[in-house]
């Protein structure tokens, strides 16, 4: 098992799966331009940039929260909230500690620290001290006291976690999320909670339904924008926010309060005025926002919240006091002595060992560096200091660095690797690290393909031409079709000078489509049958001959371009194809039917995503929580962001489906192999047994499944493989697995086969072809359990005859 993540070989792992993806996208039948093409994505630098390495020097710390206990900013009784997640002597970041002092003192503020500076603590343990003092005076009745106001439902789902460890020993304060996922009825939403987060024990403070929130209102209540909107107006949660709210209702809080800007800003701000009239409307509410990204100019910062909020946040750069923007300050560099420089090797050493500290308190006790802990001993190490020097100025390429750091060692890459690991590991009495860093990788959608037609070439670029770098033909967007690769072109048709030119698309012009002309007549000699079967439909097409110099689009009797300035005789013949829209709904060539089935070479966001993020998904290492074991993933968790909620929305659905889809084919993969179908075929049910086992192996399955429940719900996995509609993605249409037609081997072959000429074996490979098709269009019979409109077969629901 993985018990750390590998980031330089994850990086290389991602780059190659994003490649591979990029070489599935088009299946070009022409073996020139297949070639030429696969060429360009092996060998092209513009799809990723990095791994890069940034150096992000630790935040300077401040007092303890038992510090702030002793000098009476906190009330006493916030020490009984000491635990794990909380631990009372551990000091704070110096930003979270002046946060704390200016929520106490009544101001409104803006937390703008970079992501993982703490900044949910820097408003949540003022807002808890705030209820602790409320229950030391015995007013902690029910009603909201703060609410959290989430961009997404993912930050709010993440909260609540944090939230059950922060309270978990302390059940006076309540808290529940209220979004669009939240149960209404509490039975069902407990059998939610125990479904996501199994055999963690529920808390009494936590409440899980919108009955149970109506009823009594939490003290911290977690929700959207969106959903607040539909609270203030639904008859049925008006007690959430009453109008004597101002006995109960303290702070207002805003996540993330960057993406409020433009049109959803000022929503958002009229939404917060609503409320604040609602529940406020004699007072201010207490304001909070955090961002990482809000920008640098403090004036600006502050007039953005007193917009969003409605109320005063100030910036006086003279008063101290009447500083709302509270940002973080790091740590300077340690000051000499040094020692070292450890080796490559060493580091690797080190890396190898569970908990280095000892090792590392030797070494520079060897050279005479006397250390109290081995985060300080470390942080004063020669190569670690030349590596924060090197990091300085900005983030650098990974692969340019182990040349400096290491002096060119053999094994540089991998003792970088390894100091990164050992010294972000190592932490001090005051929290901070011997080396805060972070990897970033760049990966870039492709425009399309890009070829040109020269005698020398083709040549493909993955970047927009128009003019080919390589031999100065005219440049064309490449398509393909998916079953056949049929290789077409798209463009635009202009006239100029009374000329037809295929150029590049434009926005606000239609697209044609071309297909090329060479290799119709291998797909089918009869092309007045082609003619009459496509005439007035999506596939007919006009013959006309393409000029490669120009783009001239010439009429088929043409011996030459007719453009007097190109003359170009080897012209290449091309029909130009009838369509609906901007799409082609069919195949000229192959005659396959339906949208999509000819494609240009296009990354989309979505699928190119998914690629990415499962192979970042795969390389993390099992939560070390025993808890974990048991859960899907163990434990490993991946949280994506998007700029707009709408395609978040979309794409959580399409990641799901997609990594399940890869995952089924996996595991029939696998149950196929222990079934022993790598000697000898085998039939579906000893493939149901196989692969139930392989998915139980994995916790595929919910707690309780029977082993029947198991079998049934594996047995359309293998089915749908058997019918897929996305032949070339399947496994028999990569080619790892075949499925065919069992015969006795006392059958004779038909005698019109026979009849015909063919041998035995040809016939019977004839007639497997013919049930193949019939297969392949979904005319098989299902098991009984297995029903023939299960979704699995979308969008060819059965039973099909």
């Amino acid at each position: 098992m993985i018990d750390h993540l590998d980031p330089i070989g994850t990086s290389a792992d991602i780059k190659a799966s994003y490649r591979r993806y990029l070489g599935s996208l088009l299946s070009a039948r022409d073996p020139k331009i297949a070639e030429a093409l696969t060429r360009a994505i092996d060998e092209t630098p513009m799809l990723e940039k990095g791994p890069y390495l940034e150096a992000t020097p630790p935040y300077r710390t401040g007092a303890s929260v038992r510090q702030l206990i002793d000098a009476g900013v906190l009330n006493r009784g916030f020490a009984r909230l000491e635990s794990d997640a909380l631990p009372l002597d551990r000091p704070l970041y110096q930003h979270q500690e002046e946060s704390i002092r200016k929520v106490r003192a009544g101001r409104n503020v803006v937390v703008a620290t970079g992501t993982g500076s703490g900044k949910t603590e820097s408003f949540l343990l003022p807002i808890l001290d705030s209820l602790v003092r409320e229950l030391e005076h015995g007013s902690l009745g029910p009603g909201v006291r703060a609410l959290l106001l989430y961009p997404m439902n993912a930050l709010a789902n993440d909260q609540m976690k944090r939230l059950r460890a922060l309270l978990a020993d302390f059940p006076q304060v309540t808290f529940g999320r209220y979004t669009g996922d939240t149960e209404n009825d509490p039975r069902r939403a407990s059998d939610r909670f125990e479904e996501l987060n199994p055999r963690e024990p529920r808390l009494p403070n936590e409440l899980l339904s919108r009955e149970e929130m109506r009823a009594t209102p939490p003290h911290l209540l977690l929700t959207n924008y969106a959903m607040l909107e539909y609270l203030l107006l639904r008859p049925q949660d008006v007690d959430l926010f009453p109008k004597d709210g101002g006995t109960t209702w303290r702070f207002l809080v805003i996540d993330e309060a960057h993406v409020y800007d433009g049109t959803q800003g000022a929503e958002v701000a009229m939404l917060v005025r609503r409320l604040r009239d609602r529940v406020a409307p004699d007072r201010a509410l207490q304001c909070i926002a955090t961002s990482a990204t809000v920008g640098d100019d403090s004036a600006a910062v502050t007039q953005f919240a007193s917009r969003l909020f409605g109320v005063p946040f100030e910036w006086d750069a003279s008063d101290e006091s009447r500083q709302d923007l509270i940002v973080a300050q790091r740590l300077p560099a340690p000051q000499g002595p040094f020692w070292g420089p450890l080796t490559a090797e060493e580091y690797l050493e080190l890396a190898g060992v569970e908990d280095p500290s000892d090792q590392i308190l030797e070494l520079a006790q060897r050279e005479g560096f006397v250390a109290h802990d081995p985060r300080e001993a470390l942080a004063h190490e020669v190569g670690l200091v030349r590596l924060k020097e090197l990091l300085s100025g900005g983030p650098q390429t990974f692969d340019s660095l182990p040349a400096h750091v290491f002096e060119g060692a053999p094994r540089g890459p991998e003792g970088l690797a390894a100091m990164v690991a050992v010294a972000s590991g190592l932490s001090g009495a005051d929290g901070s690290v011997a080396l805060s860093a972070r990897y970033h990788l760049f990966l870039r959608a492709t425009e399309g393909a890009f070829a040109c037609l020269s005698p020398q070439g083709p040549h493909v670029h993955l970047a927009r031409h128009e003019q080919c770098p390589d031999c100065d033909m005219s440049v064309f967007e490449l398509g393909a079709c998916k079953r056949c690769g049929a290789i077409h072109l798209l463009g635009t048709v202009k006239q100029q000078d009374g000329l037809l030119r295929l150029g590049p698309r434009a926005v606000d012009a239609p697209t044609t489509w071309l297909v090329l002309d060479d290799g119709l007549d291998r797909v089918d000699e009869d092309e007045e049958a082609v003619e009459e079967e496509t005439k007035g439909s999506d596939l007919e097409g006009e013959h006309a001959l393409l000029c490669p110099q120009c783009g001239t689009v010439n009429s088929i009797d043409s011996k030459h371009c007719a453009d007097p300035r190109c003359g170009y005789s080897m012209l290449r013949q091309v029909r130009r194809l009838r369509k609906h829209g901007q799409e082609l709904l069919a195949c000229l060539v192959c005659g396959a039917r339906g949208a999509g089935t000819v494609r240009a070479f296009e990354t989309g966001a979505d699928a190119a995503s998914a690629v990415i993020t499962t192979a970042l998904y795969q390389s993390l290492p099992a939560s070390d929580d025993p808890r974990d074991v048991g859960r899907p993933g163990e434990g490993r968790k991946l949280l994506m962001f998007s700029d707009s909620r709408q395609a978040a929305a979309y794409f959580a659905p399409y990641l799901e489906d997609s990594y399940a889809r890869l995952q089924r084919r996996r595991l029939v993969f696998q149950g196929l192999e222990a079934a022993g179908a790598a000697t000898a075929p085998v039939n579906v049910p000893d493939t149901r047994f196989q692969v139930r086992t392989c998915a139980a192996d994995v916790q595929v399955f919910t707690r309780g499944m029977s082993a029947q429940e198991q079998e049934r719900t594996v047995a359309p996995w293998i089915l749908a493989e058997a019918v897929s509609v996305d032949d070339r993605q399947s496994l028999e249409g990569v080619g790892l697995v075949r499925i065919t037609l069992a015969r006795d081997p006392g059958w004779r072959a038909p005698k019109p086969l026979r009849d015909l000429g063919l041998t035995e074996e040809q016939a019977w490979d004839f007639v497997s072809e013919l049930v193949r098709t019939l297969r392949l269009q979904g005319g098989v019979t299902m098991p009984d359990d297995v029903p023939p409109n299960h979704e699995i077969f979308a969008p060819r629901l059965g039973p099909i005859y």
